[in-house]
C-alpha cells in the first residue's frame, strides 16, 4: 500500500513539474510574439520615416528648381505642359516690379522694387543682406540661417507662386518654400543668387514622430546658365 501511494505521489509531482514547464514555454512564446510585434512596428515606423524624409527631400529639390525658374522668368504653360518664357503667356504669375519691369533687373538695384526695407530684409522670397560676412553666411552674421528666425521665416515664396508650377496634390510640395538671396557682382551682368529651399513632411509637430524638415541650399549663376544654353 505504501509503495502504491509513493508511486501516485511521484506521478502527481511529475505532472506538476510538466505543467510548470508548459507554462514557462507559453510565457516565452508570448514574450517572443510581443517582441516580434514590437520589432515589426519599429521597422514599419523606420520605413515610414524614410519615405517621409525622401518625399520632403524631393520637394525641397523641386523648390530649388522652381526658384531658378523664378529667376529665369519661366512659367508653367498648362496647354503645352512645359515651362516657357513669362513673356510668351498672355497672363502669367511671374514677378513684376511696380513699373512693369520684371525680376531680375539691374536698374532696380536687384531688389529695391521688391524689398522696401533695404539691406538685411526679405520680401516675397527675395532677400538682400549687406556686408561680405553676411554673403558668406558666417556664424553670427545676419544671413546665417536666417530662414529659421521669425524676422524672415514667413517672408518666403511658396512653390509655384511665381511660376505656376503644379503641386500634383503633394502635401510635401504644397509646403515647399524658398528664399532667394541676391548677391551683387559689379563686374558681372547678373547678380549671384543663393537659394535656400525648405520642405516639411506630411506629419505635424503634434505627432509622436514630430515634423520632418529638409533644408537645401544652392548657388545659382544665371550667366553660367546662359553660356550653357
Amino acid at each position: 500500500m505504501s509503495t502504491t501511494t509513493s508511486r501516485l505521489r511521484a506521478s502527481a509531482g511529475q505532472r506538476g513539474f510538466s505543467l510548470f514547464i508548459v507554462l514557462i514555454m507559453l510565457l516565452l512564446s508570448a514574450l517572443l510574439a510581443v517582441g516580434g510585434a514590437r520589432m515589426a512596428q519599429l521597422l514599419e515606423s523606420m520605413a515610414g520615416n524614410q519615405r517621409e524624409y525622401q518625399r520632403a527631400f524631393e520637394a525641397a529639390e523641386a523648390a530649388l528648381l522652381d526658384a531658378e525658374r523664378d529667376i529665369r522668368q519661366l512659367a508653367f504653360d498648362a496647354t503645352t505642359q512645359t515651362y516657357v518664357k513669362c513673356s510668351a503667356l498672355a497672363a502669367s504669375p511671374c514677378r513684376k516690379a511696380g513699373d512693369g519691369r520684371v525680376f531680375p533687373d539691374r536698374d532696380t538695384g536687384w531688389v529695391t522694387a521688391y524689398v522696401g526695407q533695404g539691406a538685411n530684409s526679405c520680401g516675397q522670397g527675395i532677400c538682400y543682406f549687406a556686408g561680405i560676412d553676411s554673403v558668406s553666411a558666417a556664424s553670427g552674421s545676419e544671413a546665417y540661417k536666417f530662414w529659421t528666425r521669425a524676422a524672415y521665416s514667413n517672408l518666403h515664396a511658396a512653390y509655384g507662386q511665381f511660376t505656376g508650377a503644379p503641386d500634383a496634390g503633394s502635401p510635401a510640395l504644397a509646403s515647399a518654400r524658398y528664399w532667394i538671396e541676391v548677391i551683387d557682382r559689379p563686374r558681372s551682368g547678373e547678380p549671384l543668387y543663393r537659394i535656400t529651399a525648405l520642405s516639411t513632411g506630411a506629419r505635424t509637430a503634434s505627432t509622436a514622430g514630430g515634423t520632418t524638415r529638409v533644408v537645401l541650399q544652392v548657388s545659382f549663376d544665371p550667366d553660367a546658365v546662359r553660356k550653357v544654353n
